[in-house]
């Protein structure tokens, strides 16, 4: 976080001199031990999160891999004038964290011609463009990704 924190000083700035990154650690020291002070932050959730940075990177990347995807495919029925079957999709996942759950509702958004229309929980209510994209969403690869972010 703390790295964070420096990175974001220096882009903010719009320069780098020394004088602006001695400046920019202090006050990002300041700021992260505030955080861990205050906020509920601590060191070993730094650790964590290093060590789940490889597969946080998958994701970020499956899911650009899937937006690409998509996006051709809503091109196909807006340009080509393919017809859509719109198609709500019920299902559950075995996704046991808040956060993991949240992500998978935000990568399915995020994903054109899909939208998360309710999550509760382990349940979610899915509108898919088409019933070719509601097929397998259940299981989808962001699932994995997501369950392997889970068990470390």
């Amino acid at each position: 976080m703390f790295l964070l924190y420096f990175l974001l000083w220096i882009l903010f700035n719009g320069r780098f001199t020394w004088e602006i990154a001695w400046f920019g650690v202090g006050i990002s020291a300041a700021i992260y031990w505030f955080t861990c002070r205050f906020m509920g932050y601590s060191f070993q959730k730094d650790v964590r999160l290093a060590k789940k940075a490889g597969k946080i990177a998958k994701l970020l990347g499956v899911l650009w891999v899937e937006i690409v995807k998509a996006n051709e495919q809503v091109i196909r029925f807006v340009y080509a004038g393919e017809k859509a079957e719109p198609q709500v999709v019920h299902f559950t996942v075995d996704l046991k964290s808040p956060l993991a759950q949240a992500a998978l509702a935000d990568c399915i958004t995020l994903t054109p011609g899909t939208i998360t229309g309710f999550q509760e929980e382990e349940h979610f209510v899915v509108h898919c463009l088409d019933k070719s994209m509601a097929e397998g969403i259940d299981a989808s690869v962001f699932v994995d990704i997501l369950k392997e972010l889970e068990e470390g």
